[in-house]
């Protein structure tokens, strides 16, 4: 790996010598000059056309376009203001110095007369003295404004003179025409005189071409100029003397810029009258100005890309991480740098600690003593950033090698807002500066905090061994940090407590010791004298700009200036941003740019470009301007300004929530467009907001797709948190942690980790399921994607997958991820399927409310509409409203004088109704947190309360036996129920408002019409009901009786169901789900018992660890809220989120009936229960079937990865299946002993084999198509028929793994030990030539080549050997594994490679023929246990225990894509071109089924094997002895009538005439055994082999002269092409040469008592 470039190594160490030479913002900023009334539409054309249009070119590449025309929105009347064009002039030096690419466009030409002059700034003595010789009043006047200054010249006086009212403009600009007429008068008359005045008449933009001019030779940019001419009419007689002075100097200026610029810089215009250029209608113009747009356009654009072309190559990998933290680093060199800069060390007590500081460190060095940290604590502006950047510069000075230093300012900049992000960064940066080998980031790396934390540990040892090297490592402001609940113990617990001799990390705090977030043990150790110093606020002195006074003061005069108006939104929008606001931003949001002729006054708080460049000069001393992420952005310099700016100007919530919500629609604005109103205003909208963002604005957005490019990093670092903040979490959802755009741009632009930490902070302030998937998705699989961040889409769809059945937020997120993995253009693994649980934790938050004083405990808690906030009563004392996941209580209602007993929230229109132990009823709008009403009615407590909001109507129970139904509104009496003759206890209001349910103690449950308040039923339980729940759809009505009988009855009969009886203690509360299937029973044991309401089932339960008081469910159930004692436990309540446990009974007995319908529900349903135990893949790789413990055999298909047939035919688990090599057959093995051999045709079983005495273990199908070799578990292996069942076969072999060659001359068999065995099928005496090879230790896995010539095998004892199966020979020994050798395989097509993977995580290329490694495969982080090779040799696919799937290019030996699957995996198999991968998971019944995107394989098919006419011999080896009588049973004669009939379909008439008559006869009536027995007799002798035959060989010699017979068939038919593969009548025999016979040709009857 080369090293980082020597500058930016020198940058990263801490040395800020070229910081000169860092990388800019990413901006282009063009200056455009011109008169006010001259070039007015070619102006605007170049800022609403011109800028877009270059902005659109390089967004990709983050680069922002601006064009500032000082002229836009103003009335012209400050054009020649001096003071205005000192601030100009200073923009566009301040341009050429930043700005990317060209600083300077002007545009000249036009009527002379325009171009009126501007006072000098400074006149030289004698020059000024011959101006003002004349004792005219005008030279009075003139004389007044000048004061000779020290350097011989006369200097114009101050700025605030002309240009400090922005207001209110009038007396300031009557005061400048008076002097500059007297002005001009004066110098006309010196001119007169012969005094040469004539360059102090120079207008404005004369002198700004000038300026731009001698920045070209001195500046930052040799070409950055472009210049525009019109031709200016030749001088009359009549015109003024001004003018034709102007004539004059301007053909001399144009003069001058021809020859400077280069001739592309420069732009002629065909003269048009000015009157014409604005009576034309606007097309006209556009059409008349085209040219001049490409010109700008092309001139801009190469200057753009020569300063691209210059910038080093982001690269990837390596070369990415260190430019990233290079970015990262500089940008806080350049805070301390400026910071440095402005504030120097002038107070005492910052001096001494400085000294005190720099003492201890240095002792401490020398001394090689252990050290703890320092900290520094002191109130805002106590000068802590001022003494950290002193001591950043002074350490250099004390220590005497070179010094590594880094310096973060928390919080400035995304990366240093979070712990994790700071500290991996930090962590990457010391790996660079150290140079450790073991690369920037660890193989293993994980975004733990643990981990990070450990590496950080890990990297100061290093350090430490390092003698020759000083580390230090300041950290700013260390309590601004976000602390997140995913921190170990607490935010800062990774600061180290003892230090190495040479690391010195210094932080600093605003907030003190005891309040930092350090754990106790650190808390301690900072206490100790020498490494806490406290610095008090420092005494405020005038130069103290980051003090209150000045801030204040300074606020004060803006607003002066201003206009408290716009200044307030200014300053809000300041403060508000989280890493401060660009330019354009900011003119964005104060800048309207609906019409581009009309004037932008201050009065209605706008400001143009002109006002914000002046403010820009005018807030200098409060504002820094910082590098964050390329861009450079106005922030509060001093963090005292930003606290007054928000106590000042974003007082209210609403006016904060404003500012968040118009900050989020900057970055959101292009995605918030409605389709229907693209082009009304969109189209006239300026290029001014040409931000990346605004682009889509400005051009007509007419697709309503988005494109990944349109989040950019902006909306990564800021926009999100606007939208949080805002409180739009709708919106939040869709455009941000929701969306996948944005959760790849974060990956990509940021890490993702710091999309873990946006996640994590967003979760303090949202309760919502979605987010909380999301979050747990990204959680999972954050470690995967630190190593690999493009398997995001992947993830996101192996864990989100089951919620695109739901529409929605998520349906459309994993929709998103879908189409950009289609999207993507290399190889890509993608999950077809789902094989996750939701990733959301059963318990999702614990929330500790009250103190733990008696009393505080929760006794009754309702869910505020929203769902974010709660309402808790406690057991004494006021309701409170806390915020669920911020843990923070909002507001206690007081009101009450007693407890609370009963509290209802109102779901339509937020109110809280309280009826409390003091008999009154109070409403509470929880809006505006006020009483509503209070309601007097009742004489006893009141123990039930509910509102029929329609209605307007509060109804309540109390012990006195009444319901009282009252007013909403004003709490007046409308009636009284007086029915019940016992204590009201329960009341609920159903169908919408339009029925009552009362219960009460004396046993009854009531129903009432609320029309006329009339009796409706009565249920009569018998004893005191204590409570009752009705289900959302008014079937079933829970009651609660006695201490814990809980009955079910339907609502509408009464009629009883059931009782709920599983819990034993008493029932403390209870609730009933919205699904109206399930309730949840809170009980005095401490836990919540859920069952199904349908059939009482117990479904699960949940251990709370707290008591129970109250329990309230969310909305569409997506949570589960347990209150009690002084916490409330969220549990996640969806139904999807346990599939076995949480199944409500009814649904699962639809299911099942719609099984034949619906076949993947029924396979959600019983998949997650019953594990696979088998499974393989078809040759051509369209299916894949699985066997299951259940005896079922599953086939799916793989493209559409739905499930096909499920084929059930076994009594026992299925252990082992096969497809035959034509793909018509499945056969399957069970530990029922018998083999079934299924045709998938019709899905129905053809022959159940019933050989074996014991399990079977293996089974396969030989290339011909016709014989299956099986091995059960008592070691026997037979090979049979498949057609008829018939054993060819059978011997005692080991049976644990076994194959057969393509050519099934041998198989290969082993049981696991230290041999295997090569069984020569065919040839020899018997036919079972047996041989064994072997390893010294046990051999673990094997693989035939495709050429049936070798056997490669693999052992523990780390090595492979390759045996020739002629033979058995060995030929070739490969050894180079460090670990047990655990697979290995072969392709077909590349017949010299082979492929092996071991326990030592690795893999190996092997060359068969030379015994040599050609490329080490390594990236699993545990051990290999599967290895697949596609048939082309190109791809292999590996498994590790690490649950992670890589595929890998053999060729160039590199890791193409991986995905990790996050649970355990027995295996997989792939098809030929590694299209689709099925993966074997560890005990679970889902099938993956993963997709590999563009598969750089090609499709092999595998080679087919013809049944040969001469080897008929070796074809069938001979049978085993058996009697006589069997044979002769089987035996079956074929006349030609039945030959005719069985076989007559496959062949014409033509074909017919041509067989060979002897065939035919041979197989009549007539032909008699023996004259069999001497055809093979005659065939024996040409074999050279004399066997004589008795009769039982003779019969089979019959049946291999059938097979004679069809290879002569196929000679003379020609073969069907392969192409076609839906399966016709005749496919059987024709087919291929080799899957003869596969349809059932024996009539049944006869097959079964074969089998028999």
């Amino acid at each position: 790996m080369s090293a980082p470039e020597p500058a930016v190594l020198s940058a990263l160490k801490g040395n800020t010598e070229h910081s000169d030479k860092w990388p800019g913002p990413r901006a282009v900023k063009i200056y455009v000059a011109s008169v006010y009334n001259e070039f007015r539409e070619e102006r605007r054309q170049i800022l609403e056309m011109v800028g877009p249009e270059v902005q659109s070119t390089y967004d990709d590449r983050c680069i922002e376009i601006e064009f500032v025309d000082m002229h836009y929105g103003t009335d012209g009347g400050d054009e020649t203001n001096p003071a205005l064009l000192r601030h100009y002039l200073d923009e566009i030096r301040c341009y050429n110095q930043t700005s990317k690419a060209g600083y300077f466009l002007c545009l000249l030409g036009g009527d002379p007369s325009s171009y009126q002059p501007v006072l000098p700034y400074k006149i030289p003595e004698t020059t000024f003295e011959a101006l003002i010789k004349s004792d005219s009043p005008q030279s009075a006047i003139v004389r007044a404004c000048y004061r000779l200054n020290g350097d011989g010249s006369y200097h114009l006086e101050g700025d605030d003179k002309w240009f400090s009212d922005l207001l209110d403009r009038e007396e300031q600009r009557n005061r400048l025409v008076e002097v500059q007429k007297a002005f001009n008068a004066t110098a006309l008359e010196a001119l007169g005189s012969g005094t040469d005045v004539a360059d102090l008449l120079k207008s404005p933009v004369e002198l700004q071409c000038e300026l731009a001019l001698d920045l070209l030779s001195n500046g930052n940019q040799p070409k950055g100029m472009i210049a525009v001419f019109r031709d200016m009419p030749d001088p009359e007689p009549e015109d003024s003397k001004l003018s034709v002075l102007a004539h004059t100097r301007l053909k001399d200026l144009r003069k001058r810029i021809e020859e400077t610029l280069p001739d592309t810089h420069v732009i002629c215009l065909e003269s048009a009258s000015a009157e014409s250029s604005r009576t034309d209608a606007a097309s006209d113009n556009d059409e008349k100005l085209a040219p001049l747009r490409e010109k700008v356009q092309i001139v801009v654009n190469s200057l753009v890309d020569d300063s691209l072309s210059t910038e080093p190559d982001q690269g990837k990998g390596r070369k990415k991480t260190v430019q990233e933290v290079f970015l990262e680093h500089i940008t806080h060199l350049r805070i301390c740098i400026e910071h440095n800069r402005l504030y120097k060390v002038n107070v005492k007590q910052i001096e001494e600690a400085a000294k005190s500081i720099l003492n201890n460190a240095k002792e401490n060095y020398d001394n090689r003593s252990r050290h703890p940290p320092t900290l520094i604590y002191g109130p805002d502006a106590s000068g802590k950033s001022t003494l950290l950047t002193h001591l950043y510069f002074k350490c250099e000075e004390i220590f005497p090698k070179p010094v590594l230093r880094i310096v973060r300012f928390s919080a400035s900049t995304p990366r240093s807002a979070y712990n994790l992000e700071l500290l991996r960064v930090m962590c990457q940066q010391i790996s660079i500066i150290l140079n450790i080998p073991e690369g920037y980031l660890p193989k293993d790396a994980s975004f733990d905090p643990l981990y990070i934390n450990n590496w950080f540990q890990s990297l100061l040892r290093k350090c430490e061994e390092m003698e020759n090297e000083i580390l230090l490592i300041f950290i700013d402001n260390v309590h601004r940090v976000n602390p997140l609940e995913c921190d170990i113990v607490t935010g800062l617990s990774w600061l180290p407590m003892s230090l190495p001799r040479n690391v010195f990390l210094v932080c600093t705090s605003a907030v003190s010791l005891d309040q930092l977030q350090l754990t106790p043990a650190q808390k301690e150790k900072f206490k100790v004298q020498n490494c806490y110093y406290l610095l008090d606020a420092i005494e405020e002195t005038p130069e103290n700009n980051s003090y209150g006074d000045f801030i204040d003061g300074a606020f004060d005069n803006l607003e002066v200036a201003f206009g408290s108006k716009a200044f307030s939104k200014l300053a809000s929008y300041i403060t508000c941003s989280e890493f401060g606001l660009t330019e354009l931003e900011l003119l964005e949001l104060l800048m309207p740019t609906s019409n581009s002729d009309a004037v932008i006054t201050l009065k209605e708080a706008n400001f143009n470009f002109s006002t914000i460049c002046v403010a820009k000069y005018m807030m200098k001393s409060l504002i820094s301007e910082n590098v964050v992420s390329g861009r450079c952005t106005w922030r509060w310099r001093a963090a005292a300004a930003g606290s007054r700016a928000r106590r000042r100007y974003v007082r209210s919530q609403a006016a904060l929530r404003d500012a968040h919500s118009d900050l989020a629609a900057l970055h959101f604005a292009n995605f918030l467009h409605d389709a229907d109103d693209t082009d009304t205003s969109e189209a006239q909208e300026p290029g001014c907001v040409d931000d990346d963002d605004a682009l889509l604005d400005s051009t007509p957005f007419h697709s309503a797709s988005r494109t990944a490019a349109a989040f950019t990093q902006r909306h990564v670092e800021e926009s999100w948190l606007h939208l949080l903040l805002a409180g739009d979490f709708s919106k939040l959802k869709d455009l941000t942690v929701c969306n996948f755009d944005f959760l790849l741009a974060a990956v990509q632009t940021v890490t993702i980790s710091y999309l873990r930490c946006i996640l994590e902070h967003v979760r303090c302030y949202i309760l919502d399921r979605d987010v909380e998937l999301v979050y747990g998705a990204v959680r999972k699989a954050s470690d995967i994607l630190t190593r690999d961040p493009m398997q995001l889409g992947a993830q996101i769809i192996a864990w989100l997958r089951p919620a695109v059945a739901r529409r929605g937020v998520l349906a459309t997120l994993v929709t998103a991820a879908m189409a950009w993995c289609d999207g993507y253009d290399k190889p890509l693994l993608v999950p077809l399927n789902g094989w996750l649980q939701p990733p959301i934790a059963s318990t999702v938050r614990v929330v500790s409310v009250g103190g733990s004083t008696p009393g505080a405990g929760a006794r009754l808690l309702q869910l505020a509409p929203s769902g974010q906030h709660l309402v808790l009563a406690p057991s004494a004392g006021d309701p409170q409203l806390w915020h669920v996941m911020s843990n923070s209580r909002v507001h206690t209602f007081k009101g009450h004088s007693g407890r609370i007993l009963c509290m209802c929230v109102t779901r339509e229109s937020q109110y809280l109704l309280t009826g409390s132990e003091d008999t009154s009823v109070i409403v509470w709008d929880l809006h505006t947190l006020a009483v509503k009403t209070k309601i007097l009615e009742h004489i006893a407590p009141v123990l039930c309360v509910a509102a029929i909001v329609n209605r307007s109507l509060v109804i309540s129970g109390g012990e006195d036996s009444a319901v009282i139904v009252t007013s909403l509104v004003d709490g007046a009496l409308v009636t009284k129920l007086d029915h019940h003759r016992g204590p009201v206890t329960g009341i609920k209001v159903i169908q919408d408002g339009e029925i009552l349910v009362t219960c009460s103690q004396d046993g009854t449950v009531c129903t009432w019409n609320v029309d006329n308040f009339t009796l409706l039923s009565t249920v009569s339980a018998g004893v005191p009901v204590a409570a009752m729940e009705v289900t959302d759809d008014n079937v079933f009505l829970v009651t609660l009786q006695g201490e814990n009988e809980l009955h079910v009855r339907t609502f509408i009969t009464g009629t009883h169901l059931h009782i709920l009886k599983r819990h034993k203690t008493k029932v403390k509360c209870f609730c009933v789900a919205h699904d109206s299937s399930r309730i949840a029973v809170g009980c005095a044991d401490q836990r919540i018992y859920l069952y199904s309401l349908h059939n009482a089932q117990l479904l699960r339960t949940l251990a709370v660890a707290h008591d129970l008081a109250a329990l309230a469910v969310a909305d569409k159930d997506h949570f589960l809220l347990a209150a009690g004692g002084n916490r409330v436990t969220i549990y996640s309540f969806h139904t999807e989120d346990n599939l076995t446990n949480f199944r409500p009974t009814k649904q699962t007995k639809r299911r099942q009936t719609k099984s034949n319908t619906n076949v993947s529900m029924l396979q959600a349903e019983q998949s997650e229960l019953i594990p696979i135990s088998c499974l393989e893949v078809s040759r051509d790789g369209q299916l894949a079937a699985s066997g299951c413990a259940r005896g079922l055999v599953r086939v799916w298909h793989l493209s559409t990865h739905r499930l096909q047939a499920t084929l059930n035919g076994h009594i026992g688990h299925v252990t082992c299946v096969t497809f035959s090599p034509n793909n018509l057959l499945v056969l399957s093995g069970s530990e029922d002993r018998t083999v079934v051999v299924w045709q998938l045709a019709d899905n129905s079983p053809s022959l159940t084999y019933k050989g074996h005495s014991a399990a079977l273990q293996t089974l396969l199908m030989m290339s011909d198509g016709r014989r299956a070799m099986s091995g059960d578990r008592s070691r026997n292996v037979h090979v049979w028929l498949v057609d008829s069942g018939i054993v060819l076969h059978s011997t005692t072999a080991p049976t644990a793994s076994l194959d057969v060659t393509l050519n099934m001359k041998f198989a290969v068999l082993s049981d696991g030990d230290n041999s295997v065995r090569i069984w020569t099928l065919a040839g020899g005496d018997s036919g079972e030539e047996k041989r064994s090879v072997s390893h010294a230790e046990r051999i673990t896995c094997f693989a035939l080549t495709a050429d049936s010539q070798h056997v490669v095998t693999g052992s523990m004892d780390m090595s492979l050997k390759v045996w020739k199966l002629d033979g058995g020979k060995l030929s070739q020994v490969l050894v180079g594994h460090s670990d047990i050798v655990t697979c290995v395989a072969v392709s077909i097509t590349n017949k010299t490679q082979i492929v092996s993977g071991s326990w030592d995580c690795n893999l190996i290329v092997w060359d068969i023929n030379t015994g040599s490694d050609l490329h080490l495969l390594s990236g699993h982080l545990g051990k290999v246990t599967c290895v697949k090779v596609t048939g082309d040799g190109t791809i292999a696919v590996s498994s590790a225990e690490d649950k992670t799937l890589i595929i890998w290019e053999t060729k160039r030996g590199l890791a193409l894509t991986s995905l990790a699957l996050h649970v355990p995996l027995l295996g997989f198999q792939i098809t030929s071109d590694c299209a689709r991968i099925g993966v074997h998971l560890l005990d679970r019944g889902c099938l993956p089924m993963i997709c590999l995107h563009n598969t750089p394989a090609t499709y092999v098919k595998i080679p087919t094997y013809a049944a040969p006419t001469k080897d008929v011999d070796e074809l069938r080896p001979l049978a085993p002895k058996r009697p006589m009588r069997r044979l002769l049973k089987k035996e079956v004669s074929l006349d030609t009538y039945t030959w005719q009939k069985k076989y007559g379909h496959l062949t014409s008439a033509a074909m017919m005439a041509q067989v060979d008559e002897r065939l035919k006869r041979r197989f009549s009536v007539s032909a008699s055994m023996e004259e069999i027995s001497k055809i093979q007799e005659a065939k024996n002798k040409d074999l050279g082999s004399q066997v004589s035959l008795g009769p039982e060989e003779a019969a089979i010699a019959q049946s291999q002269h059938f097979d004679q017979l069809e290879a002569l068939w196929n000679k003379i038919s020609p073969p069907r092409r392969r192409s076609n593969k839906s399966l016709s009548k005749q496919s059987s025999l024709i087919e291929s040469r080799f899957d003869s016979s596969d349809e059932e040709h024996t009539p049944v009857e006869e097959q079964e008592h074969m089998v028999e």
